[in-house]
């Protein structure tokens, strides 16, 4: 069983027991934000009851609770954009890789051509000269499609490496909300 850390926090001049399982000092932290925020609703109006600071405390940090959250849902969408671009390349990637897959076998087809022609050198000298032109262009053509897909690689490379630091930074933002979540979870209980 999860051990549960308790303290007790002073909230709008009261003493209340918080207890969970995150450090003592967050949920001091914690027990100290609701304070200051209620502190700063009594500041506004000091005729209001406890219970009435009380609640629209609760609804001043549900604001910014939600807030946060539709920050968070914006920057999930965000993300994906870069996700189906990666996706593009990926497709972009294996398209290449096909048509380089083509062009080896093209190449191939072509140089076996070319030593066959070479025993007929004599008789087929025009041919063979064809041919070989057209390996160049082969050739130069492969050589076209290794130079895009090793950009194509870089690319799905460097992609790679901002969703492994998005993803990072969105379990760190959604730890921290879930956190956050926990305590409030925590208080009601």
């Amino acid at each position: 069983m999860e051990k549960k850390n308790k303290v007790t926090v002073k909230i709008n001049g009261q003493d209340y027991p918080i207890a969970g399982a995150e450090p003592k000092d967050y949920l001091l932290k914690v027990g100290s934000f609701v304070d200051e925020q209620m502190d700063e609703v009594a500041k506004h109006n000091n005729k209001l009851s406890t219970s009435m600071i009380a609640v629209l405390t609760s609804i001043n940090i549900a604001d910014q609770f939600l807030k946060l959250q539709a920050h968070v849902d914006t920057v999930k969408r965000e993300h994906t954009d870069p996700l189906n671009e990666l996706e593009e390349l990926k497709d972009q990637y294996t398209f290449v890789a096909r048509e380089l897959e083509e062009k080896k076998e093209g190449l191939q087809f072509l140089q076996n051509q070319v030593e066959e022609l070479i025993s007929y050198k004599e008789r087929l000298e025009a041919e063979r000269i064809d041919l070989e032109e057209k390996l160049i262009s082969k050739e130069e053509d492969l050589s076209k499609a290794e130079t895009i897909i090793n950009d194509l690689q870089n690319k799905l490379f460097e992609n790679q490496i901002k969703l492994v630091q998005l993803r990072k930074d969105l379990e760190e933002y959604v730890n921290t909300t879930e956190v956050t979540s926990k305590i409030k979870s925590h208080k009601h209980k």
